[in-house]
């Protein structure tokens, strides 16, 4: 059986950036952009810290072809397009910055959500 390499690739990725992101939120680092109402945008570093563990515990699960590591996986993947949604919708579909990276990593989600459910129905 492969290993669906986009989910857990995709996974350690966004774990590891949320992270920095979340560390240079806390420490005043992370420039927060225009379109995002701030009392709104801070409030995703709380949702943010709990599911950090839920990305990369799915990429080793996944790795280490664990049936929860399925599990994790769709769950994490809901996440992330919960936040992509959700970011849209702050930034009322402003700013082409915003909209191109929120899309690509959107896009980018929904494909390891679809390895990972294809996957899933073959075991």
């Amino acid at each position: 059986m492969k290993r669906p390499w986009i989910a857990i690739v995709w996974f350690t990725v966004w774990g590891l950036f949320q992270a920095y992101a979340v560390f240079s939120v806390l420490t005043g680092s992370w420039k927060r952009p225009k379109a995002f109402p701030e009392a709104a945008y801070y409030a995703l570093i709380w949702p943010d810290m709990f599911f950090i563990p839920l990305y990369l515990s799915a990429s080793v699960l996944l790795i280490l072809r664990h049936r929860f590591g399925y599990v994790f996986g769709l769950i994490a993947g809901g996440a992330v397009i919960y936040v992509m949604i959700y970011l849209f919708a702050l930034a009322g579909v402003k700013g082409l910055e915003n909209v191109i990276f929120d899309g690509i990593f959107l896009v980018v989600d929904v494909i390891a959500v679809l390895q990972i459910a294809k996957k899933s129905t073959k075991n």
